[in-house]
């Protein structure tokens, strides 16, 4: 699609794909990260003895993940609607901060949840808790907040707005931004699961594992300092 743009698109348009490709690149981190979903869909295809079992385990564990997205994304709308967009980019970097800082120092602890015997509605609300307890919504915070329709984020609709979001003007973009990065952690996810269902297998497990929870920890941190930062500017 990006290459089928013209040569003489105008700037903002061009512009206007950062976020969208911001939001696309933390949906296939979110993907690659097993505590999002891969693992238990690859444990239940095998579980199954079906590759079908995987692809609908993905779809359900998307929908919960998009869901826990969209009510940080509600609250992150609603919040800068009532006070200036700063404030809101202040309180979410802190709490990016804050939240960064607790994974890190209990990056070991993870939700249970009560087995492998799930049908899809556990699968969204496993989803949902997950990522609702990892911060996925809030990593998304940094992006979103700048993410708006066309003329939506010009210096004079702020100032007309007293530097406060409009909502019709940002549902969409919003929504929109949140379905590109759900798609591409489904993409990621399925195609991660298919490959080591199929061809890889779990053993690679025993062999070494990168240490999501730390890099996750990491993550969230540079969000909130990212956050704080563009709140400045």
């Amino acid at each position: 699609m990006i290459l089928s743009l013209p040569v003489h698109a105008e700037p903002a348009a061009l512009a206007s794909l950062g976020p969208l490709l911001g939001l696309a690149a933390l949906g296939a981190f979110h993907g690659v990260n097993p505590a999002m979903g891969w693992l238990f869909a690859v444990s239940l295809g095998l579980q199954r003895e079906s590759a079908r079992a995987i692809g609908s385990a993905v779809f359900f564990i998307s929908v919960g993940h998009l869901a826990s997205l969209a009510i940080v994304a509600v609250v992150l709308a609603v919040l800068g609607y009532i006070v200036p967009l700063f404030w809101v980019r202040i309180v979410a970097g802190i709490a990016l901060l804050l939240f960064g800082v607790y994974k890190l120092v209990l990056y070991y602890r993870h939700f249970r949840w009560v087995g492998m015997n799930v049908d899809g509605w556990d699968l969204v609300m496993w989803s949902f808790l997950m990522a609702t307890s990892h911060g996925a919504g809030l990593m998304l915070a940094p992006i979103i907040l700048n993410l708006e329709e066309k003329g939506a984020g010009s210096l004079a609709d702020l100032q007309h707005h007293s530097g406060q979001l409009a909502l019709e003007d940002t549902a969409l973009a919003w929504g929109i931004g949140l379905a590109v990065h759900t798609l591409a952690m489904l993409l990621v996810m399925l195609t991660i699961a298919t490959v080591v269902y199929k061809w890889v297998g779990l053993a690679f497990l025993r062999r070494g594992w990168l240490n999501v929870d730390l890099l996750w920890a990491g993550a969230l941190i540079l969000a909130g300092i990212v956050t704080l930062l563009l709140a400045t500017f």
